[in-house]
C-alpha cells in the first residue's frame, strides 16, 4: 500500500514543492528541448503576425491616400485631374480589393461623363469584380454598365441588364399594409426606383407598349414615394391618350 502511494505521489505531483522536482529531474530532461521549440515557434509566430498587421495598416493608409486624391479633385470639380489621379493610382498597382473597386467605379462614372463609353465599360466591369460582395459599390457599377448599353441605344441589353438588377436588388412589394406595419422587405440599395424608370423608358424605345405601361405600373405601385413616380404617371397618361 505504502508502494503504491509512493508511485502515485511520483507521478502526480500534490505540493509545490514535489512539483518542482518532478519538473527539475523528470518533465524537463525529457520534454525541456519541445518545450522550448515550441515556445520559440509560438514567439516568431506571434512576431510575423504583428508585422503583417502593420504591413497591413500601411497599405491601407497608403490606397486611402491614393482614393483621397481623387475623392478631393472631385469634390472641387475638377473631373479631369480627378480622372488622372484615379487612373494613376489603378494603373500603378497600389490599390486592391474594395479600394480598387472604388476607384474604378468612380474612374468609370467620370468617363462616363465625358461620354467615353469603352472606358467606363471596362472600368465598371473591373468595380465589379473588386466589389467583394459590397453591395453599394457592385451595384452602382452594375447601374453604370446599363446605362452605357442605353447610351449605345443597345436597348436589349440595356433591358436585360436592368431587369437583373431590379431582381437581385428590388425586395420591396408595395404592399402598403406591411410597410405601415413595417414587415415590408426592404430594398438591398436606393436605387432601384431609377432601374425602373430606366427600364421603362427602354421599353418605349422599343416600341413595347404594353411592357412599358406594365413597368410604370409596377414603379408607381412599389415606389410611389420616390421621385421616378411622377415621371412614371406622366407617361401612364401619355399612353393611355395614345
Amino acid at each position: 500500500m505504502n508502494e503504491k502511494n509512493s508511485q502515485n505521489s511520483k507521478a502526480a505531483p500534490n505540493s509545490a514543492e514535489s512539483l518542482f522536482e518532478h519538473l527539475k529531474n523528470d518533465f524537463w530532461p525529457r520534454h525541456g528541448t519541445k518545450v522550448l521549440i515550441i515556445l520559440l515557434l509560438l514567439g516568431v509566430g506571434a512576431s510575423l503576425i504583428v508585422q503583417k498587421l502593420k504591413s497591413s495598416e500601411v497599405e491601407e493608409v497608403a490606397m486611402a491616400e491614393e482614393l483621397g486624391k481623387g475623392f478631393a479633385y472631385i469634390y472641387a470639380g475638377k473631373g479631369d485631374s480627378a480622372l488622372a489621379a484615379l487612373e494613376g493610382a489603378i494603373q500603378n498597382g497600389n490599390l486592391k480589393g474594395l479600394s480598387l473597386a472604388k476607384a474604378t467605379l468612380l474612374a468609370g462614372n467620370l468617363h462616363l461623363q465625358n461620354s467615353n463609353l469603352d472606358s467606363a465599360e471596362a472600368l465598371y466591369r473591373q468595380a465589379v469584380s473588386n466589389a467583394s460582395g459590397v453591395e453599394i459599390i457592385s451595384s452602382a457599377a452594375e447601374h453604370g454598365l446599363a446605362v452605357v448599353a442605353m447610351e449605345r441605344q443597345n436597348y436589349p441589353e440595356a433591358i436585360s441588364l436592368l431587369n437583373a438588377f431590379i431582381n437581385k436588388y428590388g425586395k420591396r412589394t408595395g404592399d402598403l399594409a406591411k410597410r405601415y406595419a413595417k414587415t415590408e422587405p426592404v430594398d438591398k440599395v436606393p436605387t432601384v426606383p431609377d432601374a425602373l424608370w430606366k427600364l421603362t423608358l427602354c421599353y418605349l424605345e422599343t416600341g413595347d407598349n404594353e411592357k412599358t405601361a406594365q413597368t410604370a405600373e409596377k414603379l408607381l405601385k412599389i415606389y410611389g414615394d420616390s421621385q421616378k413616380a411622377a415621371d412614371a404617371s406622366k407617361l401612364l397618361a401619355t399612353l393611355v391618350r395614345k
